[in-house]
């Protein structure tokens, strides 16, 4: 009796307790949406949940606007799965944990494709928001991209008009395996003549070797 009361019970509360702990962990891990230790592992976790193939990473980068009301992600990361790639946005959690890890861009196969990551309201103006421009491109001779971001509007048919007018226009740096990237742009979105139009936001992009001829151009409204 003596035994079990000073040797075997207190080691059988401590076991309990550890394990009320662990389940406790457990519960709150899923309750976070399962986050993992390491970006990579974040997106493989995706992967699997979308029935897609486990991928490598090609590129990768943090996302940053102080100036925001709000922030969607922490940072972005492209994963290659042959000749297609994929673009995910992913939540950092107590700083130490990734999770959340969305696809924000799906790239069938490696040709010249323009797009935007985690879109975010800007404070003070109305209708402003900050982008990150990004590109996929297999040119071999290209040397230098251009990217106008612009929320074009429905009853806008001039997109150059457009850009001139409200849009924002940057150069791309090669951020990794044919994964470019630009900085934060701020749009905004312009007013409708009659007040019921709408608008989405469009980016048009450039392609030039290393002596300033023109590649290729990506037109969204072209494809």
């Amino acid at each position: 009796m003596k035994r079990f009361r000073y040797y075997i019970l207190p080691r059988l509360c401590l076991a309990l307790s550890v394990l009320v702990v662990l389940l406790g962990l457990w519960a709150l891990w899923l309750s976070l949406g399962r986050p993992m230790p390491t970006r990579e592992l974040a997106c493989r976790q995706a992967e699997t949940a979308r029935l897609l193939p486990l991928g490598r990473t090609a590129a990768q980068g943090t996302i940053g606007y102080p100036e925001t009301t709000w922030r969607n992600a922490d940072a972005w990361l492209a994963r290659r799965y042959g000749d297609a790639v994929g673009v995910y946005s992913l939540s950092r959690l107590g700083g130490v944990l990734w999770g959340d890890a969305r696809l924000q861009f799906y790239v069938p196969e490696l040709d010249f494709y323009a797009f935007t990551i985690d879109v975010s309201m800007l404070r003070g103006p109305i209708n402003s928001y900050a982008a990150t421009p990004m590109a996929v491109c297999d040119l071999p001779d290209a040397a230098r991209l251009e990217a106008d971001v612009v929320w074009l509007g429905n009853w806008e048919d001039d997109p150059a008009a457009a850009v001139a007018a409200h849009g924002a226009t940057t150069e791309l740096t090669r951020a990794g395996d044919c994964v470019w990237v630009g900085p934060a742009l701020s749009v905004t979105v312009p007013d409708s003549p009659s007040g019921s139009g709408g608008s989405a936001l469009t980016v048009y992009c450039r392609a030039y070797d290393a002596e300033g001829n023109l590649l290729a151009v990506y037109d969204p409204d072209a494809r």
